[in-house]
């Protein structure tokens, strides 16, 4: 059904929100699980290095997650839950999983952990991430693209407006427009998922 290709199915995807993708998902659509991976592989790595300590269990932890996302989406409840905290507590009991298993597996000769690896922020920001992601991900494009580039690139409206081409009152609007539009996003997811409590 979604195997259309070229880079109109990618448009299409990209405007889509993270509930609807795993929908797709569990009909097997594999491009779906591609993006929603691409939205949320880093803070599951982050996850995975906080918890673990260790880069390449994060790794594995990252193919895990991806892995349950892609066989339990058909039990995916967008009532129960927003799909950033479904895959947080995939994410959190996977870490568990192999945390488990590294303990009963004895370190070999040469080998030490990765105690002081920076692993950004707590379990719970994490969260936060992951509900900003999603709500990022809600908002038209020309509207993320500014503030992916504000916030996670660090760039200045100047900047981003060299970059982009687009005229910097234009930017300005956009940014505007594109904080409101974010904030309202967050908002109501805040308000779906206490209504689901």
């Amino acid at each position: 059904m979604f195997s259309g290709g070229g880079e109109a199915y990618v448009a299409l995807v990209k405007g889509v929100g993270d509930e609807d993708l795993v929908d797709r998902v569990a009909e097997g659509d594999d491009r779906a699980l591609s993006e929603l991976y691409d939205r949320y592989v880093r803070q599951v790595y982050a996850i995975g290095i906080r918890l673990l300590k260790d880069s390449h269990l994060a790794e594995e932890l990252v193919q895990d997650a991806f892995t349950n996302v892609w066989r339990g989406a058909g039990s995916f409840d967008r009532d129960r839950a927003s799909f950033a905290t479904w895959l947080y507590r995939i994410t959190r009991n996977r870490a568990t999983d192999l945390d488990r298993r590294r303990r009963v597996r004895p370190l070999s000769v040469g080998e030490e952990p990765l105690w002081n690896v920076s692993g950004g922020p707590d379990p719970e920001a994490s969260v936060a991430l992951w509900d900003m992601a999603r709500a990022l991900s809600l908002i038209p494009e020309e509207h993320r693209e500014v503030l992916t580039l504000a916030y996670f690139e660090g760039l200045s409206q100047r900047e981003i407006s060299r970059r982009t081409g687009i005229p910097l009152g234009t930017v300005k609007t956009r940014t505007t427009a594109a904080l409101k539009r974010l904030r309202r996003t967050m908002e109501d997811d805040t308000a779906a998922e206490a209504r689901h409590e």
